[in-house]
């Protein structure tokens, strides 16, 4: 297996997401040619960040859309590495199955048969989740390493986490019989700059919901965190590295919302940022106004502390993770620079 080049081009699928930002980003000061897919790539609030970074100029930028299928076949012509970034980022939806699953499983299908008709790709980097290894019905002290699934998780009690199992799993399928590499990263919640208000609407909106009053306690919950630049260094090197194999997660270390608010007050004093802890049967109160909650996924999370493994990220792909604190403090001035609070 070839491993590549500055000069080569990479092909990012849902390039002006969160993480695929920042992984487009990192290709282009690592001297990559870059082509990222966009539903619109003339819409200048989803697409201005990525003509403005650095090496732009060797940025082209495609659209293409996750549902239709043949729309990867074009964008990934003459590629010879794929990071297939592109996903529903929803927790909730009206239709899980359509909304939520299926973009993920279908889209996941349509990239990859684009990169079979294509034979020029001999690496594909799929972004998955922590939430397509964690199972909620294992015991709060096990500790998840990559060879664990999330078994329970279905289409009713947890449509994204099914829909990142079942987009992976389809993945692990295609590379049985494939003669290109397949690896996958599985990070934690992502915390770090962003560069548009779109970003908000993923993991970043937990510090957001902190600082702009949204919880006047902080709810009993407990995040793994990992920055979303290590998560980008991840994908790269994994691309990078022809003997990279398997899944990886990506995880820094675990914090509890109050903690995170000790972490911000200090910086930022003018805000409504919680001092206290909120009372687990408050949390069913909220659920039921906040459309993100359900008591089913406050049942599973309130109080719970889950363990990950991080060493195969540390040994395989030479990560060493960034200060928390600084993760933390780092994505709530990108909010502040970029007029967001």
């Amino acid at each position: 297996m070839s491993a590549l080049r500055p000069g080569d081009r990479i092909l990012v699928t849902g390039g002006s997401g969160y993480i695929a930002s920042h992984i487009v980003a990192q290709l282009l000061e690592a001297g990559f040619e870059v082509r990222a897919t966009v539903r619109n790539p003339d819409d200048a609030t989803k697409t201005a960040h990525l003509r403005a970074l650095d090496g732009a100029e060797r940025l082209e930028l495609v659209a293409a859309d996750l549902m239709k299928p043949g729309d990867f076949h074009e964008p990934v012509q003459g590629c010879q590495a794929v990071v297939h970034a592109a996903s529903s980022v929803r927790l909730r939806a009206d239709d899980p199955q359509r909304d939520i699953v299926d973009v993920a499983v279908d889209g996941t299908r349509n990239v990859f048969d684009a990169i079979d008709a294509a034979q020029s790709v001999h690496t594909v980097v799929l972004t998955s989740s922590i939430a397509a290894i964690i199972d909620d019905a294992k015991d709060p002290s096990y500790r998840f390493t990559e060879e664990d699934w999330n078994d329970s998780a279905t289409v009713h009690s947890a449509p994204y986490p099914l829909s990142k199992s079942l987009a992976e799993r389809e993945a692990w399928k295609r590379a049985e019989t494939a003669d290109y590499r397949v690896v996958t990263i599985s990070p934690a919640l992502v915390l770090g700059p962003v560069f548009t208000k779109t970003h908000i609407r993923s993991s970043p909106n937990v510090l957001h919901d902190l600082l702009s009053g949204k919880f006047p306690l902080a709810p009993r919950f407990r995040f793994s965190i990992v920055d979303v630049r290590d998560v980008a260094r991840a994908h790269i090197e994994a691309l990078r590295r022809p003997e990279a194999q398997g899944r990886h997660i990506l995880s820094n270390r675990g914090m509890w919302m109050r903690e995170l608010a000790e972490v911000l007050r200090p910086e930022f004093p003018q805000h409504k940022i919680p001092r206290f802890q909120m009372p687990n049967f408050a949390m069913y109160g909220v659920a039921l106004f906040d459309k993100r909650l359900s008591w089913d996924f406050l049942r599973r999370n309130l109080d719970v502390q889950r363990q990950l493994d991080n060493s195969k990220s540390k040994q395989a792909l030479g990560i060493e993770y960034r200060p928390v604190h600084e993760t933390i403090l780092d994505t709530a001035r990108s909010f502040v620079e970029r007029g967001l609070l």
